[in-house]
């Protein structure tokens, strides 16, 4: 390391070899902390007036981090969710610093006291199944374009997938055609190098039977206009033009991770129980799945109506319980 106040070769370090050789962190997480760094230097030159290069760990300081913060709510419109990943990846840098200079455990510290702001759980949406239905018969499949478009979507239903999985998906993700009459199963990346199989709908196969032929394994599934791999931004906007031309959509905001969540809803509404719903979707944990319990709506009326007690039958003194009595004599 040339100068161990500077900041440029401590980020080198914790980008290139910590984050990615010590940690083994997920792509999408190397990929969050950089970004992270990325906004916090170029706000860190503006306000301190300093190249890149010559940005010092002093200048790192716990004042203007949370200006850092502020700037990332007030000035990009980032949720408070965004703002505490932003500064999980500054607290982390802060930790592994002072992890390889005992010097800077005092500045280190100064930094991780830095609080994650309380965010208020975000209420989660979903679409009825013909409104699901409704958004996947948008595409032309009499194009090329629609036959791809359509077999994305339709994938995102019967897989829950998240989008950075979908668009991650090569030919030798999936088993389809299989000669002993099973399921086509496709083996879903997830967080956290995690790896999970799912059974598909045979009309989900049918789609992407055409979209895999003359596809080596290592060939990327869903293939934009371009005939390049869909991107996250790409699937938004595939899913955002779709709902415009759904009637029943107008004035919502329709996501992919919309659809996830219809996913998990209709297996709910199915009478699939939550540790398999955990299972299709990938959570590590079940507490995470039972937001899906809290939103079905219909669920709670048909419990509510089960266990109604608006009239109350006639009073009847626990003297009266010959049978309780007599049990009670019996001990």
């Amino acid at each position: 390391m040339n100068d161990p106040r500077t900041l440029g070769p401590w980020l080198r370090r914790f980008l290139a070899e910590h984050v990615v050789t010590e940690r083994n962190l997920a792509r999408n997480t190397q990929l969050s902390y950089r970004d992270t760094f990325k906004l916090l230097i170029r706000f860190f030159r503006a306000k301190t007036r300093k190249p890149a290069e010559r940005l010092a760990l002093d200048d790192l300081t716990p004042r203007r981090v949370l200006e850092f913060l502020a700037h990332l709510e007030e000035g990009r419109g980032c949720s408070v969710q965004t703002r505490n990943q932003r500064l999980t990846a500054v607290r982390a840098f802060a930790r592994f610093v002072a992890s390889r200079d005992p010097a800077r455990l005092e500045w280190s510290a100064g930094i991780r006291s830095i609080a994650l702001k309380k965010a208020t759980p975000q209420p989660v949406g979903w679409l009825s199944k013909a409104e699901m239905e409704a958004l996947i018969k948008v595409p032309d499949r009499g194009t090329q374009r629609g036959m791809t478009e359509h077999a994305l979507l339709l994938f995102l239903f019967n897989s829950a997938a998240r989008v950075s999985e979908a668009t991650g998906l090569v030919k030798g993700d999936f088993q389809i055609g299989r000669r002993d009459g099973r399921h086509a199963l496709v083996t879903i990346h997830g967080k956290g190098g995690k790896r999970r199989q799912c059974p598909l709908w045979p009309r989900t196969e049918r789609a992407l039977s055409g979209l895999l032929q003359d596809r080596a394994d290592g060939d990327a599934v869903f293939l934009s206009r371009q005939r390049r791999p869909y991107t996250r931004h790409g699937v938004y906007r595939l899913v955002e033009r779709c709902a415009a031309q759904v009637p029943e959509l107008e004035g919502r905001k329709v996501t992919p991770h919309m659809i996830r969540h219809t996913s998990a809803c209709v297996m709910l509404k199915s009478k699939i129980d939550l540790n398999t719903i955990r299972s299709w979707l990938g959570h590590e944990s079940l507490d995470t799945t039972n937001v899906y319990a809290e939103i079905d709506l219909e669920t709670k009326a048909k419990a509510m109506a089960l266990c109604d007690a608006s009239e109350e039958g006639p009073d009847r003194p626990w003297k009266e319980d010959k049978g309780l009595m007599a049990f009670l004599d019996s001990l």
